[in-house]
């Protein structure tokens, strides 16, 4: 999977947000607001394919998680941004 192309993080304030346009003819968006360490996934995947597993990994490196529960954080979270569009399956 990727990050779509053409989404972009802005950071307004104290709150990191991706506005992703409605594929609908109306004027519509969606807003997702990312904490830090999404912010940290973001940045790092930003521009490849990834795999769950390596998500999984990278937060097993960078913070003091067991693999069952990053596990369950990412797939509840990729659920979400794939949904969303803001995650794409190649």
């Amino acid at each position: 999977m990727r990050i779509k192309e053409n989404l972009v993080l802005r950071r307004i304030g104290r709150e990191n947000i991706i506005i992703v346009p409605s594929k609908d003819s109306v004027d519509l968006t969606e807003v997702y607001t990312l904490n830090e360490t999404s912010v940290r996934i973001w940045d790092n995947f930003r521009n490849e394919d990834f795999t769950i597993e390596m998500i999984v990994d990278f937060l097993q490196h960078h913070y003091d998680v067991d693999w069952d529960t990053a596990m369950k954080d990412v797939m509840e979270c990729v659920v979400i941004l794939k949904a969303g569009g803001i995650l794409v399956d190649d």
